[in-house]
């Protein structure tokens, strides 16, 4: 059996079967919101002060400003009328209470799952479609999240007659006035005592099973879990719980413009990726492959850091902790 990471990668809690990274360095991201919640022994990484092509705050009145291709950011004045944009709407983990909303107006609106309660996710996710259904938004998105047990992932088709709505995105994409979303719902699975825990995979295959097969073309990425070190952090445990395979492909290899997930309540905002910051993290994955078998991933990988890639990461989970409802994230795409 191919195994992409060494038992020192993960370790497993008898019964609990958490993944766990051990021994991978975390992304450098200069934070455009609110620094998340982190470890203590990575806050002198978690920093960069380099300059960057994305404007904006992220709300209606001031979105976050986004470029496909970032030499038109420098010429704003003669290139930005010419430019095709759509606005959209990005929320996470509404947890049936997304009627509680202000939702801005927009051209597309998208979900990154749990927009349900496990316990009652068949009822709730009706409820769910009724009400996005009377959002004015052209196009409206949605993937699935641990809570949505009622969803059966060999039948994605059943799904989508459910959100009548929306279009329902699981390892797929969508295509809307040229530019390319791809959804997937997939994050390491964790123990049996947790019962809301839809789409969860072995940790130690996921990346070959479903992240090695994300397109290379995307404009917009909709995951629920996050990339390892990308606004992961869980307070409670003390520990990071992004996905290492997710985070491998997306800055190696997939490239998106925005990156946008939930899962982790309490690291809502966004955070921005430069190559030119992780040089460090670039030779580790270097370094990984060649001291392990060929595998598909390897073979598919590019290593470089004189790209300048800049990856806007934006977690967009609306509900916090203490009963918080956030504000969705508002970005243009211009392309």
């Amino acid at each position: 059996m191919l195994k992409l990471f060494k038992p020192s990668t993960y370790s497993f809690l008898p019964w609990f079967y958490t993944p766990e990274v051990h021994g991978h360095p975390p992304a450098v991201l200069l934070h455009l919101t609110h620094e998340p919640p982190q470890p203590d022994d990575e806050e002198e990484q978690q920093q960069s002060n380099t300059n960057s092509s994305i404007e904006g705050l992220g709300t209606e009145s001031n979105p976050f400003i986004v470029y496909r291709n970032k030499e038109d950011a420098s010429d704003i004045g003669n290139k930005k009328h010419k430019l095709r944009k759509l606005r959209f709407v990005c929320m996470s983990d509404t947890h049936n209470q997304i009627h509680k909303l202000i939702i801005p107006h927009g051209d597309v609106f998208l979900h990154c799952g749990d927009a349900v309660k496990h316990r009652t996710s068949a009822r709730d996710l009706i409820t769910f479609n009724t009400f996005v259904g009377t959002l004015p938004h052209k196009h409206k998105i949605f993937i699935s999240g641990n809570h949505c047990t009622c969803i059966d992932p060999n039948h994605p088709e059943r799904t989508q007659q459910i959100l009548s709505n929306l279009v329902y995105l699981q390892d797929s994409s969508v295509d809307i006035d040229g530019v390319k979303i791809y959804g997937s719902p997939w994050r390491p699975k964790r123990g049996y005592v947790y019962r809301a825990e839809a789409f969860g995979y072995d940790a130690s295959r996921i990346q070959i099973d479903k992240w090695s097969h994300l397109p290379s073309d995307v404009d917009i990425l909709m995951t629920h879990g996050p990339p390892y070190s990308i606004r992961d952090f869980n307070p409670s445990s003390g520990k990071r719980v992004g996905c290492p395979g997710l985070l491998e492909e997306i800055i190696t290899r997939v490239k998106p413009s925005i990156s946008i997930f939930g899962h982790m309540h309490d690291c809502h905002g966004a955070s921005l990726y430069r190559s030119a910051d992780n040089e460090n993290l670039m030779q580790f994955y270097q370094d990984k492959h060649k001291n392990t078998a060929t595998t598909a991933v390897a073979t598919t990988s590019t290593y470089t850091t004189n790209d300048e890639t800049e990856i806007l990461f934006l977690n967009a989970a609306m509900v916090g902790g203490h009963h918080l409802l956030r504000n969705p994230i508002v970005f243009d795409f211009y392309y």
